[in-house]
C-alpha cells in the first residue's frame, strides 16, 4: 500500500509541474535595413525568413 501511495504522490507532483511550465516566448521582427528579411524567435531558436518574388527561403541555424 505504501508503494501505491508513493507512486500516486509522485504522479501528482509530476503532472502539476508539467502544467505549471510557461510556454517559450515568441516574436517576429523585420531586420532593420533589409527588404523582406524577418527573424522569428521561439525560445532560444532564431530562424530567419527571406521573402522573394519566387518564394520564401527559411533558415534554422543550430544554436
Amino acid at each position: 500500500m505504501k508503494a501505491f501511495t508513493c507512486i500516486a504522490i509522485l504522479a501528482a507532483l509530476a503532472t502539476g509541474s508539467a502544467f505549471a511550465q510557461t510556454p517559450p516566448q515568441t516574436s517576429t521582427r523585420k531586420v532593420d535595413g533589409t527588404d523582406n528579411v524577418y527573424i522569428f524567435r521561439y525560445g532560444g531558436h532564431h530562424p530567419m525568413f527571406v521573402v522573394t518574388p519566387r518564394g520564401v527561403i527559411a533558415t534554422d541555424p543550430i544554436s
